[in-house]
């Protein structure tokens, strides 16, 4: 039986290759497209699964709340970890991180590299993470002060001639000496932090800090397997609030218990290692060493679209295959009267559809293989290879594959098994069959499909040019921040002198932040009100030229910023309006914050100034307060942000003055510098990819609706040449029969818009939902996406049409 089924199937195709080509590549595309989302799933959700025991990992988060303001992040205290370990005996291990970057490193004087990528690490390393020693010993390597481990690839960087281990590496300056003790293997691609050089952790001076509401770094913990996280969570703020108790009455004058009540919140919570790369609500304080978190919106978009080409690809071949099953009326009956039963045609017919898609399955796999890295460049994804074949995925796409087969047949399947033979046999099955009103509804689920996908395609692409484009406030052009300023010393206020004095540099400003990143974010006392109603703000350290050159605004007349003229500007602050808003400064101009500082030193500062709301944080966050403080001569500041003339010869100018002038200063250390513009950019980089990939699967369900309409109207021009022919003889124009033959589809289309719109509108507004800065409802970007439905459907008619409308009548006529 099977091996008839075969030939019958062999012989079905070879007889109606155009049909088949077409179902055959529809599928393979539908399918292709799906395999690639399939592997974005598996990569996104695969995070941290490696180690051995991911399930017993979770990160300490810190979940606060001062004067309204919230603050949810993954940042701790160094004491958290020896503290909770010593007091919760759930806690097996702990491990802690912190990152740092822009580190001079070298073994070889001549041979300096300037490196982003180092952590450090408590000695439990290893015990937690399943991650490979290849040299040294895991138990003792990062036991002493000042020791390292080179990642795979460094060590081969930076001893070329073999061993490293007991050497040295030299750090900044020759007094900070790194001893080798270890090898270990790069990070593991589904790692959701990553490294290329591990020191000790008690290389940092402030890892034994007694503070413990010094949060900077990351605290992972080791549970006993069994353990119940809602406990767990308890008995760590049990701890929590005895151990700040004392230092919270010192910093804020109020007890814990005291600053609850008065609507405050301070908790450590744990987070599951495996959830960490997609819960994007928990921040952490700086993305040097950890990979860009994911977002779970965005899985869920990505499988609809898997799974709306699928259904458009299987509704393709469902279409034709009930739309050829008149061509194949006499075959049935024929097999019917020479004694095949109904079940054994619906097997048959089951089983070609299967075959092809089968064999659009092999073809998708090598589309797949093709196209991976293209696609991975295009989309700024690292999807491997090694996924397609794992030992479950193959076996679950040839399912896949035989489930859409027998999906998308099953129709056609019992419509060509249920002709009957006396009507077939004369020729009339097409009064019999009833399929028409079928095949209307499948276009119409198809292009409303189609349409969806579109108008999402064009919300998430103008939502992405509305951040990048969004006036923030601020002029961000033409603006260059330089960065690892420490090579300067003391003489950073001369750099900054000398840089001015080129005229392609306007101004040029020195601060703790730029603006568009984090600064710290800590309680300020509000002067007259009780401790415990301090106010949280992100606060900016800079200089008097700082205004001038981010080239900001001030909220009102008697607002002014930093001068020299001033000699109490010392004392002074500026805020903005958010904090107004946030904080109830009813009269600013006339009111103090207070710099809390240990045992009642606060330092008083004046408010002389209030700003406009500008962006300084991403457009994902809402405006928060801020406020900026004149920094001492001596502070010794991160960042040198520079304004230059507008042109490309001044910038370029410029450029070449700022690299001049730093090898004056500061030797043969290397430079850091970037464009703030582009840097701003490189936050939206989530929506960018995203909207990328909705656009190459937006295009290809574009055109696998379109091949299925191709074949359909090709198949109903070959079924309608003899009324064309007609038509024809009768006076009818080619526009005449196009639009006859259109008709139908363009009602189908029609119907689609008012179906899909509604729909979209929703999807697009529950993505916008998650940026607090967006588009809103775009009429216009809608009705594109109905206007490109219309004009894609008509295009692909008229083609198909054209050549039926274009045949000579004698041949219409002549047709059977």
């Amino acid at each position: 039986m099977w091996k008839n089924f075969i030939k019958v199937t062999i012989r079905s195709i070879s007889k109606n290759k155009a049909f088949n080509v077409i179902n055959i590549s529809g599928l393979a595309i539908g399918l292709a497209s799906a395999i690639f989302i399939i592997l974005y799933i598996i990569s996104e959700t695969g995070y941290d699964r490696f180690n051995e025991r991911s399930a017993d990992i979770y990160r300490l988060y810190l979940d606060g709340k001062v004067s309204g303001q919230e603050v949810k992040g993954a940042w701790n205290s160094p004491a958290y970890g020896p503290g909770f370990h010593e007091e919760i005996p759930e806690i097996e291990n702990f491990c802690r991180f912190n990152f740092a970057d822009n580190l001079l490193l070298w073994a070889d004087p001549s041979n300096k590299y300037l490196e982003n990528h180092i952590m450090y690490a408590d000695s439990t390393f290893f015990e937690l993470f399943t991650i490979d020693l290849l040299e040294g010993d895991p138990g003792t390597c990062l036991d002493e002060p000042y020791t390292i481990l080179l990642s795979e690839s460094k060590a081969g960087q930076y001893f070329p001639e073999g061993d490293p281990i007991g050497k040295t590496i030299y750090m900044n300056d020759d007094s900070t000496l790194y001893r080798v003790t270890g090898v270990v293997e790069d990070a593991p691609r589904a790692s959701h932090f990553f490294y290329d050089f591990i020191c000790s952790y008690s290389s940092d001076p402030q890892s034994r800090t007694p503070i413990w509401l010094n949060n900077y770094m990351h605290t992972y913990i080791l549970v006993r397997p069994g353990a119940d996280q809602a406990q767990l969570d308890a008995k760590i703020n049990e701890v929590l609030i005895e151990k700040i108790r004392d230092q919270l009455m010192a910093f804020m004058g109020v007890t814990p218990e005291e600053f609850m009540e008065a609507g405050g919140r301070y908790g450590v919570f744990t987070q599951p290692l495996l959830s960490i790369h997609l819960d994007k609500e928990i921040l952490v304080p700086s993305n040097i060493g950890y990979r860009p978190i994911g977002n779970r919106t965005y899985l869920v978009i990505f499988a609809l679209i898997a799974s709306f080409i699928l259904i458009i690809a299987s509704i393709n071949f469902m279409n034709l295959s009930t739309a050829r099953s008149l061509s194949r009326a006499k075959e049935v009956s024929l097999r019917k009267v020479v004694g095949s039963g109904r079940k054994q045609l619906i097997r048959q017919f089951l089983f070609e559809s299967v075959f092809l898609s089968l064999i659009s399955l092999l073809i998708a796999i090598i589309l797949v293989i093709v196209l991976l890295n293209p696609f991975n460049g295009l989309v700024g994804l690292n999807l491997v290879l090694a996924d397609i074949f794992s030992w479950y995925m193959i076996p679950s796409f040839i399912l896949l594959a035989v489930l859409v087969g027998l999906l998308s047949g099953s129709y056609p399947s019992f419509v060509l098994a249920s002709f009957k033979p006396i009507f077939a046999l004369k020729g009339n099955a097409s009064t019999k069959n009833g399929t028409t009103l079928l095949r209307n509804a499948l276009v119409i689920i198809q292009f409303s499909i189609s349409i969806i996908i579109i108008a999402g395609t064009l919300v998430i692409y103008w939502q992405f040019r509305y951040m990048t484009n969004k006036d923030l406030g601020f002029d961000k052009e033409q603006l260059v921040v330089m960065e690892r300023l420490f090579p300067l010393g003391d003489q950073t206020a001369s750099f900054k002198e000398e840089l001015n004095k080129h005229s392609a540099i306007l101004s040029s400003t020195n601060s703790t932040a730029y603006l568009g990143i984090h600064s710290s974010n800590s309680p300020l006392g509000i002067k007259g009100r009780p401790p415990g109603e301090s106010a949280l703000f992100f606060i900016y350290y800079t200089d008097e030229d700082f205004m001038e050159t981010y080239k900001f605004e001030l909220a009102t007349a008697d607002s002014r910023f930093f001068s020299e003229e001033y000699s109490m500007d010392s004392s002074a602050c500026l805020v903005n309006e958010a904090a107004v808003r946030n904080y109830n400064l009813e009269d600013p101009l006339n009111q103090s914050l207070m710099n809390l500082n240990p045992g009642g030193l606060d330092q008083e500062l004046r408010i002389i100034g209030v700003m406009k709301d500008y962006h300084f944080l991403s457009l994902k966050q809402e405006i928060a307060p801020q406020v900026i403080i004149l920094q001492p001569e001596s502070f010794q500041s991160a960042y040198l942000t520079l304004r230059l003339g507008a042109g490309k010869n001044n910038i370029e100018a410029g450029l070449k003055h700022i690299e001049d002038t730093w090898r004056d200063f500061a030797g043969d250390q290397p430079l850091q510098y970037f464009f703030l513009d582009e840097e701003l950019e490189t936050f939206y980089a989530e929506e960018k990819r995203t909207g990328a990939v909705t656009l190459i699967f937006s295009i290809l369900a574009i055109f696998i609706a379109s091949l299925g309409l191709f074949g359909l109207t090709l198949y109903n021009s070959q079924k309608r040449i003899r009324e064309i022919g007609i038509r024809k003889v009768m006076g009818a124009t080619e526009s005449n029969i196009v639009g006859v033959i259109g008709k139908s589809v363009l009602y189908a289309v029609a119907i689609s818009i008012l179906i899909a719109i509604p729909v979209a509108y929703y999807m697009m507004q529950d993505w916008l939902r998650d940026f607090p800065y967006n588009v809103g409802f775009q009429p216009l970007l809608f009705v594109i996406a109905a206007l490109l439905a219309i004009i894609i459907a008509m295009v692909t008619v008229t083609i198909t049409s054209l050549k039926a409308a274009r045949t000579n009548p004698a041949i219409c006529l002549h047709y059977e």
